[in-house]
């Protein structure tokens, strides 16, 4: 009689088996791996599958009610990126673009920025409010990895990396459609915070009865979050798919602004002089 595997018993950071599920919430379970600590829930999307492109007066109220949510970060997104990168006619690409304002942002600054959205509402949206056509297609996909490769100056992830199912293969991906010498940048919910390791502490002491506040870090919606990086798994995670950090500064509202985020960027290594 085969013996039951559990699907996510093998870590989607390290990649070794023996993650168990540790931290229980009210629909799925938070793994931890053993190995590197990693912290992700099992809950994976999958393919896209069919997703209706009308836009309803039910999906228009919703994506109104949350169009403000981190619209405030853009603008300071956008000095991040002006650190490192001259926008004025780069290549861009923004993946999980949202409704994408900060497309409209670099595109504002001079730069040719493309998008990627899996959400078939938000790209809805974007094409009404915005005139934006943004890509059904993950970073993954061929449409991307044959037409674009070594393309883009500049690739972002804002709010993303902790959405998708398999962040080693979206990252290295990304990786793949930049340029030699090209600038990533992502943002992610940071897993040290105090109300995150406060969580823990408690879910132990509970015997796994209180989540206290975990149900905030993760969601089983499509979607939603899957996993939380500490600031050493990403940026391990960073490197491991080739590229090399690069100094960033936050001044003193920008650090108010992120205060709960990991703010990252990094770059792909030029190619060798001849």
């Amino acid at each position: 009689m085969p013996t039951y595997q559990d699907p996510f018993s093998r870590c989607k950071l390290c990649g070794q088996d023996g993650s168990t599920p540790t931290y229980r919430l009210d629909k799925g379970a938070i793994y931890r791996c053993p190995h590197c600590d990693f912290h992700f829930l099992n809950q994976l999307d999958g393919s896209a599958g069919e997703e209706s492109t009308n836009l309803s007066s039910a999906g228009r109220r919703y994506i109104a009610s949350r169009i403000d949510e981190g619209k405030h970060l853009h603008p300071l997104r956008l000095q991040l990126v002006e650190q490192h990168c001259s926008l004025a006619g780069a290549m861009t690409l923004d993946i999980g673009a949202g409704l994408g304002q900060f497309i409209l942002l670099l595109q504002q600054q001079g730069a040719s920025a493309l998008g990627i959205e899996p959400s078939a509402l938000r790209r809805a949206y974007a094409r009404e409010t915005n005139d934006l056509e943004l890509s059904p297609h993950l970073a993954e996909d061929a449409y991307w990895q044959s037409s674009y490769s070594r393309s883009f100056d500049l690739i972002t992830l804002w709010d993303v990396i902790e959405h998708v199912d398999d962040p080693h293969s979206t990252l290295a991906a990304a990786v793949a459609l930049l340029k030699p010498g090209g600038l990533l940048c992502l943002d992610t919910p940071d897993r040290e915070v105090f109300s995150y390791r406060l969580s823990q502490v408690v879910n132990r002491l509970s015997s796994g009865t209180l989540p206290l506040f975990l149900s905030q870090f993760y969601s089983t919606i499509r979607y939603g979050h899957k996993q939380i990086f500490t600031h050493r798994q990403i940026t391990t995670l960073l490197q491991d798919c080739g590229l090399v950090p690069a100094p960033i500064h936050l001044d003193g509202q920008a650090k108010r602004a992120f205060s709960r985020k990991i703010v990252l960027a990094a770059r792909k290594p030029p190619l060798p002089t001849p």
